[in-house]
């Protein structure tokens, strides 16, 4: 075999090994858990404000759609009658299965279902569907291919024999590549909306003053913030740090490539590791989330976000206690 073919063979199956690996499901249990409790906390928010019908529902029960009147129909209306108990049955679906989310009962398949009923309820409703839905969808396909249930769920006690526990029963080891799929999506996410910023306020030439004009607009802003005249620098800084971020999830990347390969040699990746610098930018990430949730109406989107920062931790990086307590469950569900 010649030089550049062993050099191929060689890389191609370093990039297999890696998306091979296994590592412990706590992890991902943390991110299921996390992810379910604000979508629940969202659709509740849904029917606390009686909007079930009016978002969903057809135009005779009052809903903002024309979901009768195009082509083809959503299979939800098309299986099922367009009236608004089907509106309010699609929505107790998607609590139902959110609930099991969490608790980890059947985990692959409810979270599938709630996938294709907020497919459903997008098809419904185009306009109601808001970046952080499709990409909360694309977390549920995540979920529900990887081992979220095998550990911290009802599937782990439940499930300890049989058919039923080899596809629901805890499990020390599951896939890795689930947790890293998670990462590359954060990162994809950030760097875009970073690219995507093509105001001019959010440059020094606009004088960055793009989160001050935001926070000016009543139907963001969560209080008024006419007093931000008099700090305005701060938030030139803040719009700044918030550029900075985003653009920084693309070389940000490195950090974790680095930290798996420290032993090779190389000056950049001895200082990515010296520095870490990896957490100082993910604490900068929550940082920016804490002040979007404090200072803007934009819905589940920040809570939605930091409920994803744990993929960004291996499982040995958990707390000890929280270590402890997943190995300890694990172990007590294979015995038995």
């Amino acid at each position: 075999m010649s030089g550049p073919m062993r050099a191929v063979t060689r890389a191609w199956m370093g990039w297999a090994g890696v998306w091979a690996r296994q590592e412990s499901p706590r992890v991902l249990a943390v991110v299921r858990i996390c992810v379910a409790m604000v979508l629940l906390y969202d659709f509740w928010k849904v029917w606390d404000l009686e909007l079930v019908s009016t978002l969903w529902g057809v135009p005779e029960a009052g809903g903002f759609g024309d979901v009768l009147s195009r082509t083809p129909v959503p299979e939800l209306y098309r299986w099922l009658p367009p009236t608004v108990a089907t509106a309010y049955g699609a929505w107790a679906v998607m609590i139902v299965a959110l609930a099991c989310l969490a608790a980890g009962f059947l985990t692959p398949v409810v979270a599938l279902v709630a996938l294709l009923v907020s497919a459903q309820l997008a098809q419904v409703l185009p306009l109601g569907d808001r970046g952080i839905d499709l990409m909360m969808r694309n977390v549920l396909l995540l979920l529900a291919l990887s081992g979220a249930g095998r550990t911290w769920s009802l599937d782990a006690r439940l499930f300890r024999t049989g058919l039923l526990a080899r596809l629901f029963g805890a499990r020390a080891l599951v896939p890795a590549w689930p947790r890293y799929l998670l990462v590359v999506q954060l990162l994809v996410m950030y760097f875009s909306a970073g690219i995507q910023k093509t105001s001019v306020t959010w440059w020094p030439l606009g004088d960055y003053g793009a989160l001050y004009l935001i926070l000016q607009d009543p139907s963001i802003a969560a209080f008024r913030f006419a007093w931000l005249e008099r700090i305005f620098p701060l938030t030139q800084l803040a719009a700044m740090a918030t550029m900075v971020f985003e653009l920084g999830a693309a070389p940000i990347a490195l950090a974790w490539w680095f930290r798996d390969t420290r032993l090779r040699p190389g000056r950049l990746r001895a200082l990515y590791n010296r520095l870490e610098l990896h957490k100082l930018w993910m604490f900068i990430g929550v940082l920016l989330h804490v002040g979007i949730a404090a200072s803007m109406n934009l819905g589940i989107f920040p809570y939605a976000m930091l409920a994803l920062y744990p993929a960004f931790f291996h499982p040995d990086e958990l707390p000890r206690r929280l270590r402890a307590r997943a190995v300890g469950a694990v172990e007590e569900a294979q015995a038995a």
